[in-house]
């Protein structure tokens, strides 16, 4: 063969092995971190939560965090005052009393839109109040002198809002979005609402779930929830799955759930997972078809679409769903009542149960 045909053809060899050899490399990598299988020589990302802002008040704490975390509302239930927080604990203070001569029972607070919606049973209506950092926004009333508010709640990304009163005996109204719905009896109780806009009402040992103001689905249980398109029930000793249509999706024996003190839940979902504590014990960590996949210590507070956050005596811990590594903890000052938690995980708003607020910011303001 030629000798200078030879030593083109050897080039060529050794120069498509070393491509090769460069296109096969791999970055070193760390598989000493707390997750098998990842590649990463990074630690999990944790952050510290600093004390911004606080309120001593008594009373129930309705308190409402927009999932943002860019506005936070408390209630000083005994003083009919609403106060507004931004992140860095600049806030401002509202008399929700306004000129009435009574001071009003308040029902609750949401927030939507960039506004406080406190509802409470005023001397002349029920209904709303609606405010903005600049201050009274508007009203909606509903009824007369007498008429009771019963409950307000927003869906968890804040796109729907519903409210519940009862203008006189026999018979409640129903508020969601601004569309009206009549209720032939007294003794209903707003349960949940769904980012797709499924309302749960319940009525002795049954639930109503409505959408768009029409009836769904009806279930021989008071306790249910929706998420989403799908209602989760605690009927006949079981957990169950449905669908709109009423098929059972899935269902688990025992893992029942139920409201306790301040009307928390003992199961939260979220998208990917279901957290179901059983008292005094731990909290199972459930997929959708209910198959357990690990448990957390503690009480399940809230849970976001990105966190969880679980509760011991008066100790926080925070979890990450990405991989349940936990990104903070911190001890309260006091008992926990309700919490709510921003979506990005960084801002942190706790009552305790009889009233006081405590408002956290990771790296503080």
């Amino acid at each position: 063969m030629n000798r200078g045909i030879l030593i083109l053809l050897l080039s060529i060899v050794l120069f498509s092995a070393a491509c090769l050899g460069n296109g096969t490399q791999t970055p070193s990598s760390s598989t000493t971190g707390p997750f098998s299988g990842t590649n990463t020589s990074q630690s999990p990302e944790t952050w510290e939560m600093k004390l911004v802002w606080s309120v001593s008040t008594s009373g129930i704490p309705f308190m409402d965090m927009s999932p943002d975390g860019s506005l936070s509302a408390v209630i000083d239930f005994e003083g009919a005052k609403l106060y507004l927080v931004k992140p860095d604990g600049e806030s401002t203070v509202f008399d929700v009393q306004g000129e009435d001569p009574i001071k009003p029972v308040i029902a609750g607070v949401a927030l939507k839109d960039g506004k406080a919606h406190a509802l409470a049973s005023y001397t002349e209506f029920a209904g709303l109040r609606i405010y903005s950092w600049e201050g009274l926004r508007g009203e909606e009333r509903h009824g007369w002198a007498g008429s009771v508010a019963d409950n307000i709640l927003r869906s968890p990304s804040g796109n729907h809002l519903c409210y519940l009163i009862t203008p006189n005996a026999g018979k409640q109204e129903l508020y969601c979005d601004g569309k009206k719905l009549t209720l032939g009896s007294d003794e209903y109780a707003l349960q949940s609402v769904s980012d797709s806009g499924v309302v749960v009402l319940t009525i002795d040992d049954e639930s109503l779930v409505l959408k768009e103001g029409e009836r769904v689905l009806g279930l021989k249980t008071g306790t249910a929830m929706a998420y989403g398109d799908r209602i989760l029930a605690s009927e006949d000793g079981k957990l169950r799955v449905y669908s709109l249509s009423g098929e059972v999706l899935a269902e688990k024996e025992g893992y029942t759930f139920k409201r306790t003190t301040l009307a928390r839940w003992t199961l939260i979902p979220t998208g990917k997972y279901l957290f179901r504590y059983e008292p005094l014990e731990d909290t199972a960590v459930l997929t959708w078809n209910l198959s357990e996949v690990k448990t957390l210590p503690g009480f399940p507070y809230f849970a976001n679409e990105n966190f969880v956050v679980m509760g011991d005596e008066n100790t926080l811990h925070c979890y990450s769903l990405e991989d349940f590594h936990e990104v903070f903890s911190l001890e309260v000052p006091g008992d926990i009542g309700y919490v709510r938690l921003s979506n990005d995980g960084k801002t942190l708003l706790v009552s305790g149960e009889t009233g006081n607020f405590w408002l956290y910011r990771a790296g503080g303001p």
